[in-house]
């Protein structure tokens, strides 16, 4: 009875990650096209119109870091950071326990330096929520959003790094148990 429940609690637990990550992607290419769309806009309207509506920058700015920030996300639980791998190639070639190590070490300090980060973002965020700011040229637009979705990022942020190192840690042990199972023959 409790193996259904843990199996249902996981199958639940994966499909909200599966709900999350797609919401995620929906808000790049959205954010993404709203900003290819403003840009445009305001290219015809300089150049061939010859009729400057100055807001249209400043939205597309906006837009623009809204979604890169949840993009931070999105890369996350890709895994599409870029990465220096000349040294771990060196290091880790040919040795998948050693490989595992260091992914395992990898992740552990991704979320140290994330777990650092969080709280100037969190009291940044409630600082933008007591004390909302509007935009200059867009006024009715609330930039305090950004500060709030800079949390919230770094939040996903922190989610996916800890899916992805707990899948790390699972490899790193059946790695060694395979690595112990094949010194000790019985």
């Amino acid at each position: 009875m409790r193996e259904i429940q843990v199996s249902h609690l996981k199958a639940i637990l994966k499909s909200i990650l599966n709900g999350v990550q797609a919401t995620e992607g929906i808000i790049c290419a959205l954010g993404l096209m709203i900003t290819t769309l403003l840009i445009f806009a305001q290219v015809v309207n300089r150049y061939f119109l010859h009729f400057e509506i100055m807001w249209f920058s400043d939205l597309a700015l906006y837009v623009f870091v809204f979604f890169m920030l949840i993009a931070a996300a999105v890369a996350t639980w890709r895994e599409g950071h870029v990465a220096v791998e000349f040294l771990r190639d060196r290091i880790v070639r040919g040795r998948p326990v050693v490989g595992a190590v260091y992914r395992v070490l990898l992740d552990v300090m991704s979320i140290a330096a994330l777990c650092a980060i969080l709280p100037p973002a969190y009291r940044f965020m409630r600082r933008a929520m007591k004390y909302p700011e509007y935009g200059t040229l867009v006024r009715w637009f609330n930039t305090s959003w950004l500060q709030i979705t800079l949390a919230i990022a770094l939040l996903l942020v922190l989610v996916h790094l800890l899916v992805i190192a707990r899948r790390d840690i699972a490899e790193l042990a059946r790695r060694l148990r395979n690595a112990s199972s094949s010194r000790n023959p019985q």
